[in-house]
């Protein structure tokens, strides 16, 4: 709880002893998450896993990484449900997301605060990239854009995060051995729930920015409700200055995410709904029986 609330709550309270009370509890409270360790999840090798804010939301935005992107100052992000995003730093799109990811599926299992060691040709032929001269620098400019943000996360107007993707780092650019810092935040975001996206599918999607972003949201769901073309529209970041072109190039994304298996089938309605199917992985068919036995 925010100490700004805290303190709000001890001024209703108007006999002294049990104010004291009360906030002695609370240091006790906040004490033991202070001493708490956390640490990235664990997931299977040929997952990468992805915190649900960030896969249900514009802030990978679902544009072509060739163009020029804007410098963001605290600029509200598209995000699904009581989550709201505000971001500063370059634009980030799908090519930052792989980066990110395959950081973060490096470091699994770290703790808090760890090193995470890699060398750049590990993380280029992990996400999919060639590992020439060219791509090694262009990976360096990845990451100096990834640290150059800062994220704030709200849910229900209280913060859940506030931090650079990327706290800090070092590195070599002749041998090409980097070491990156596992944020304590960060590591708590993936406590909140975790979206997995297959490797293999996201490696046959490179370069096809809307349809890596419609992996990430439908994978962030157990079972798709019908959503409306304008809605994935403005959640997926798109700079396109047509509707109607981008239903036409999101047809081709739902193609070429069914193709790779990410979704069984898709249709969009006369209302411009669009319906998907998919099948749910192990853990969200237990979350999803879970819900039925409440």
């Amino acid at each position: 709880m925010p100490s700004d609330e805290i303190e709000n709550q001890l001024a209703a309270i108007k006999d002294p002893a049990l104010a004291k009370s009360f906030r002695r509890i609370h240091e006790a409270i906040q004490r033991r998450e202070n001493e708490r360790p956390y640490q990235l999840q664990m997931w299977p090798d040929k997952d990468m896993g992805v915190p649900n804010e960030l896969s249900r939301s514009a802030l990978f935005a679902a544009i072509d990484p060739r163009k020029a992107r804007p410098y963001l100052r605290n600029q509200f992000i598209a995000a699904q449900g009581p989550i709201s995003i505000h971001y500063t730093g370059p634009q980030l799109d799908q090519s930052h997301s792989d980066v990110f990811q395959g950081i973060l599926h490096i470091a699994r299992g770290v703790h808090e605060g760890n090193e995470v060691h890699f060398t750049a040709h590990k993380l280029l032929k992990l996400i999919g990239r060639s590992t020439g001269g060219r791509d090694h620098k262009w990976l360096y400019m990845i990451f100096q854009d990834l640290t150059a943000t800062s994220v704030a996360i709200t849910e229900d107007g209280k913060r859940v995060f506030w931090d650079s993707l990327l706290r800090r780092g070092k590195g070599d650019l002749e041998t090409g051995k980097y070491v990156i810092e596992i944020s304590r935040d960060l590591a708590k975001l993936f406590e909140r729930g975790l979206t997995r996206v297959e490797w293999e599918q996201r490696r046959k999607l490179i370069r096809k920015p809307l349809a890596q972003w419609l992996q990430f949201y439908y994978s962030s769901h157990a079972k798709p409700i019908p959503v409306g073309v304008r809605f994935i529209y403005e959640m997926s970041g798109s700079k396109n200055k047509d509707i109607w072109d981008f239903k036409r190039k999101l047809k081709e994304a739902l193609n070429q995410i069914q193709a790779v298996g990410v979704i069984s089938e898709w249709s969009i309605d006369a209302a411009d709904l669009v319906h998907v199917k998919r099948a749910p992985s192990p853990s969200q068919l237990k979350h999803l029986a879970s819900s039925q036995l409440e």
